[in-house]
């Protein structure tokens, strides 16, 4: 039976748990496409925070090699460089990853490892690529979706933000 591979389109909803790991705080963020064009346009809402968008040129989709996460201003649009994503790697690492059976973002390679557990998205188990950094301090969730390469997972982030996909509405 093959695996889940939920499809980003205009009006998708992610929900993701978010954790500042030094501080111990949990928090909802809730991710909403509102355009796929140049720039992609997302609207984010986090409780206790505010709302706002990112905006992410598709060629950061495309090609990006970094993923950075900025603590957003609310009310506003925080806008990523090309080569700058937010919760996902670029079509090309997927490839990478794919082919090679790892990629780099921010300069630090990651390698596929087995997954131990299925990875569940709306309670089904999700086509998802696992991979480490050598030192295996860092892991990711990808999602094998060759159109839009979700992280569904981070752990051990050097930023000190982890996030963990809850939902995913098409």
């Amino acid at each position: 039976m093959p695996k889940y591979i939920p499809q980003m389109g205009i009006g998708t909803i992610l929900n993701f748990n978010i954790e500042a790991v030094n501080m111990g705080q949990q928090v909802p963020l809730t991710l909403t496409s509102v355009s796929l064009n140049d720039p992609m346009k997302f609207k984010w809402v986090v409780a206790g925070l505010g709302n706002g968008s990112f905006l992410i040129p598709v060629k950061a989709l495309e090609s990006g090699t970094k993923m950075t996460i900025k603590v957003p201003e609310s009310d506003r649009a925080t806008i990523y460089k090309d080569d700058e994503t937010i919760l996902f790697i670029s079509k090309a690492a997927l490839a990478d990853l794919v082919k090679d059976q790892s990629f780099t973002m921010n300069k630090t390679k990651f390698t596929v490892k087995p997954l131990d557990t299925p990875y569940l998205i709306n309670n089904k188990e999700a086509d998802v690529i696992y991979a480490t950094t050598d030192n295996g301090k860092v892991e990711v969730w990808i999602l094998n979706n060759p159109n839009f390469p979700l992280l569904c997972k981070m752990k051990g982030n050097p930023a000190g933000i982890d996030f963990n996909l809850t939902g995913f509405k098409e």
